[in-house]
């Protein structure tokens, strides 16, 4: 007898989600763990991020200056990652040690960065304890972030990840949209009213409640032996080891060009488009909408491209037409923000969906089989390093440009032009040392 056509079509369906990463094994389920992870943790960071993080430090009063420190607070602290490693090799079994610490720094993040408006000091106070929150989270993470990493992807191996990832970046970018439009309207109605500190605290409440589930599936997550270090760990070891591994240091200076400009712009264009063009919340967040189908749409035309081409040879190319759009957002003005603004960000996500995905194997790409947690955590203090740079360089240039028009455009969107140009060079560069950084058992993708 044939199959009812609903049934049919929720094969299809099931089979287009499930199929080449999900086999009904132990590590399928792990990663059924891994992906609600990463969905509640995505929803967790937007709620308290982003928009709404720019939103309230221009609420407690911060200037471009203190924006732009706090960025720079943010990469200087994970530079710390490289020494994890002579933390984290202590422990054999670390599950529960890193599930906790990361709950105690998400709980700070989310409960006392968001009560610091209500805290009766003045408004420098206010803006010393932000900054000292953001510095301590971001020192806390750097110890535990590499150990996620490498315990998570004991669970994903290369021959899955391809597809794995597509699937994963596309449910991220589903739910954190719809997300960020509800925490759009949400701030919308309350600044209405003129009770915007209850919207950010509305959100806040949400993305603790997101925190428990995420705690929840870290919790089912299974943690595998890890291989044994080759070498006793020491701060020599971990500064000069890395050096060692030619391959690898060019996947790692892929990675820093790519950090050091694309954090150049900050969260200063946010800023030009809640002050300078009286962009709403909701504006933003139906921006940030228009992610959800260009990964239904995009994710997977990019893996066929993938499953064709090298992860680098994809991600040169499409960083070089993603640094387009940012030489583009300098046109938008207040006066076409509600119709370029969007416009522009359908070419921009349709574009970075391609790099994000291209990119999302680079930390493992050359990777030694041995002491994976020492070169993953030198991979994201290096990462961190570059993207330090480009957020100081970024900053500069806005503190010495404070009063500067040149043709009209002011520093932010000259700053938008000046990151979009770099990106064309960095892809070129790094269009010219492919060749030298991919061995030829990592030209397959599948």
């Amino acid at each position: 007898m044939a199959s009812h056509p609903l049934a049919i079509a929720w094969h299809k369906i099931d089979d287009m989600v499930r199929g080449g990463w999900y086999f009904g094994d132990e590590q399928s389920r792990n990663r059924v763990c891994h992906l609600h992870h990463n969905f509640s943790g995505n929803i967790m960071a937007n709620l308290v991020g982003g928009n709404f993080y720019t939103g309230l430090m221009l609420y407690l009063g911060a200037d471009d200056s203190f924006v732009g420190l706090m960025s720079m607070f943010v990469y200087a602290a994970n530079a710390l990652q490289m020494l994890s490693p002579l933390f984290l090799e202590r422990f054999p079994h670390r599950k529960m040690l890193l599930i906790w610490s990361r709950f105690i720094i998400q709980t700070i993040n989310i409960v006392f960065i968001g009560a610091i408006p209500f805290f009766p000091v003045s408004q420098q106070i206010r803006l010393i304890l932000f900054g000292a929150a953001v510095l301590l989270i971001n020192v806390l993470n750097a110890l535990v972030g590499p150990g996620i990493s490498v315990w998570h992807i004991q669970v994903i191996p290369p021959e899955i990840r391809v597809r794995y990832f597509a699937i994963l970046n596309m449910g991220v970018g589903v739910v954190v949209a719809a997300f960020n439009l509800m925490g759009g309207y949400v701030m919308d109605r309350f600044e209405a009213a003129g009770l915007q500190i209850w919207g950010f605290t509305v959100l806040r409440i949400l993305a603790f409640l997101m925190l428990i589930y995420n705690f929840y599936t870290l919790v089912r997550m299974k943690e595998y032996p890890y291989e044994k270090p080759t070498v006793k760990f020491n701060l020599k070891g971990l500064l000069i080891t890395p050096f060692k591994e030619k391959l690898y240091l060019r996947t790692v200076l892929f990675s820093v060009l790519w950090s050091m400009v694309a954090n150049m712009q900050g969260s200063y264009f946010t800023i030009y488009l809640l002050q300078n063009c009286d962009a709403s919340y909701s504006l933003l967040s139906i921006g940030s909408a228009i992610n959800v189908p260009t990964l239904l749409l995009f994710i997977p035309i990019w893996s066929k491209i993938l499953s064709r081409f090298t992860w680098l040879k994809v991600a040169s190319a499409t960083i070089a037409l993603y640094g387009l759009n940012w030489i583009a957002l300098a046109f938008v003005t207040k006066g076409n923000v509600m119709w370029l603004y969007p416009a522009i960000l359908v070419y921009a996500y349709i574009m970075i969906t391609g790099v994000n995905l291209s990119l999302a194997n680079l930390p493992y790409t050359n990777i030694p089989a041995a002491n994976q947690t020492m070169f993953i955590g030198f991979y994201s203090a290096m990462s961190n390093m570059g993207a330090l740079l480009g957020i100081w360089l970024g900053r500069k240039f806005i503190l010495m440009t404070q009063e500067i028009l040149v043709l009209g455009f002011c520093n932010k969107q000259l700053l938008s032009i000046i990151a979009g140009s770099l990106l064309l060079a960095v892809a070129l560069i790094m269009a010219l040392m492919r060749k030298k950084m991919e061995e030829p058992q990592l030209l397959q993708n599948r």
